[in-house]
């Protein structure tokens, strides 16, 4: 009976210094989240994974086709062998990415936010080479849905008043 009345007061004196700060949750009803939702359209590079990217973005912030604002990405991929054996096969690899975006209004360079988002992902290359491709295009569309998930972040913490 003491624990549980101890655990109550606990999450009191926890809720405390945000009931006091202002703090809004950023997908509640007046957030900031919600309001981007349809209002962003997306120019990102026309690749596998730019395809990936854009698809990402429409899936968090919604399909537009003119939207109030434009997104513009820019992703630099790079490969990188960790892993090599002693008859000099390579087994594992890194992709690291790195995602420059700015957020315009159309018709005007002006940049309203921009920034630099950037993540790593593997893959094996132990089996065959179609087993290894498929591993490749899997760990190419990982990194762009993690890079896209790190844009939206960037984006909805720029537009936090």
């Amino acid at each position: 009976m003491l624990s549980s009345d101890r655990r109550h007061i606990l999450k009191l004196f926890a809720a405390l210094p945000l009931a006091g700060c202002g703090f809004t949750p950023v997908y509640g009803p007046n957030g900031s989240g919600g309001s981007l939702r349809g209002r962003i359209a997306f120019r990102a590079p026309d690749t596998q994974e730019g395809f990936r990217l854009r698809t990402r973005l429409e899936d968090r912030l919604g399909r537009t086709e003119r939207g109030d604002y434009l997104l513009t990405v820019q992703i630099d991929i790079e490969e990188v062998a960790v892993i090599i054996s002693s008859a000099q096969d390579t087994n594992r690899f890194n992709l690291s990415g790195e995602a420059m975006w700015v957020l315009t209004e159309p018709g005007n360079d002006t940049p309203l936010a921009s920034g630099t988002a950037a993540t790593f992902t593997a893959y094996s290359a132990f089996g065959s080479t179609v087993t290894t491709r498929e591993a490749q295009n899997d760990a190419r569309d990982r990194l762009a849905i993690a890079l896209a998930d790190l844009i939206v972040t960037d984006i909805i913490v720029a537009s936090v008043p």
